[in-house]
């Protein structure tokens, strides 16, 4: 059942859900000798979809909020590289939105897929009984289904899924908005179990299975008022900002006549203010979505790690390399300027030994930093040039001080 993960496996559970209600109901509708044995197994059917669906929504729900994450790490790294140095300060209110991550208890990308999960099955299982009661009479379930149908309309009304408000505000209006939803909702699931149980006393034949279809609906259907769509909705605010970020990386990435700028690989293109993204973890700051989410950076970046000493700093924070950076978040730290720094330096090396073989600096360079291009410098030959200096344009293939590939250390760079 783990090898089933992912969408596949949520919509899979939810079909075996309904499928084990179904044929319960019809067994009991026309029952044999062995009715027993067989409601046995149709009820072993219902938990294995409810196994299969609990061990496939987590790893579902952890693969959209990596998606969302590297996505939004790629773009920030773009950002950077732009030609005008673009810093993406102005935009953290869209980066941190983005995340998904903006207020504690704003739901992160991956929290709509229990949402969707939930719907699916809300609406598979009765929908399975409702073509179950139609196998008996079709005319009984003409008024189950128009129900069905309306509570999940009012469930995905257009108007909530149109609405714009973020924040707490947006959250708390959204509700109480469904309060007076759920009363409607039990409205319906009432009049959709009214009908099987009037046709059971009409029909003693089948009275066991229509009055079991009965309260199962009212069951599954009134299980819609438990579905909240806050989070879907939140997940698609969050799709917004992310959707601004990467056009602001478009619009940086063009230079004043208009052409791209050189993001390739091959160039690193330092920016005059690196980034310090308090939602994403030590691991993520320093690769900015280069590694896959399942890929160690001392295991793939080892000289990174060493020459930045980046495990000395691990080993000094509380979840090592999954600890954020920021003390805003549960679990998370402040560092100080200097840790900040070997970060933004750890970035350019971790580029560098990705395969990038030139760096374009804004400037000087800090001790880190300089002590870093002294090191790929003297052992692979990295070119350096300097974009601009405070005076004026720096010579084409310009190198900055410490960073000669004579293999020498800079004054005041770490041991």
């Amino acid at each position: 059942m783990t090898g089933v993960r992912g969408w596949p496996g949520v919509i899979g559970g939810a079909v075996l859900r309904g499928a084990g209600c179904a044929t319960g109901v019809l067994l009991l509708v026309h029952p044999t000798a062995a009715v027993l044995w067989w409601l046995i197994g149709c009820w072993l059917l219902y938990q294995a979809g409810t196994a299969l669906g609990t061990a496939a929504m987590a790893p579902a729900a952890r693969a959209r909020d990596r998606a969302a994450r590297i996505r939004l790490l790629c773009a920030v790294q773009r950002l950077g590289a732009a030609p005008d140095h673009r810093d993406p300060e102005p935009l953290r209110d869209h980066l941190y939105a983005a995340a998904g991550v903006a207020i504690r208890w704003e739901p992160k990308p991956g929290a709509a897929v229990a949402v969707l999960a939930q719907l699916t099955d809300s609406l598979l299982t009765p929908a399975s009984l409702c073509a179950a009661i139609a196998v008996v009479d079709p005319a009984l379930a003409v008024g189950p289904s128009l129900c069905v149908a309306l509570a999940l309309g009012l469930v995905v009304r257009p108007h909530g899924l149109r609405a714009e408000g973020t924040g707490r505000a947006g959250w708390d209006a959204r509700r109480r908005e469904t309060r007076a939803v759920a009363v409607l909702i039990g409205v319906l699931a009432a009049g959709a179990a009214l009908v099987p149980a009037l046709a059971a006393v009409r029909r003693p034949d089948a009275a066991v299975g229509l009055g079991s279809a009965a309260v199962l609906l009212a069951r599954f259907l009134y299980g819609l008022t438990a579905v909240d769509l806050t989070a879907v909705r939140h997940r698609r605010m969050t799709q917004r900002h992310l959707r601004e970020v990467e056009r602001a990386v478009e619009r940086a990435a063009a230079s004043d006549s208009g052409e791209p700028g050189d993001t390739s690989t091959g160039l690193v293109i330092v920016p005059a203010r690196p980034s310090r993204l308090g939602f994403a973890d030590l691991a993520e700051n320093v690769h900015l979505g280069a590694l896959g989410p399942d890929v160690s950076v001392p295991d793939r970046l080892p000289h990174t790690v060493r020459l930045c000493h980046l495990e000395d700093l691990t080993q000094s924070l509380p979840r090592g390399w999954h600890t954020v950076p920021s003390a805003e978040f549960s679990g998370g730290v402040d560092l100080d300027e200097e840790t900040w720094r070997r970060i933004a330096a750890a970035r350019v090396s971790a580029r560098l030994e990705l395969g990038a073989t030139e760096v374009l600096l804004p400037g000087e360079p800090d001790p880190f930093l300089s002590a870093v291009l002294t090191d790929w410098s003297s052992r692979t030959g990295v070119r350096v040039r300097v974009s601009a200096e405070p005076d004026g344009a720096a010579p084409e293939g310009a190198v900055p001080k410490g960073a000669s590939p004579d293999g020498a250390a800079p004054e005041g760079a770490p041991s």
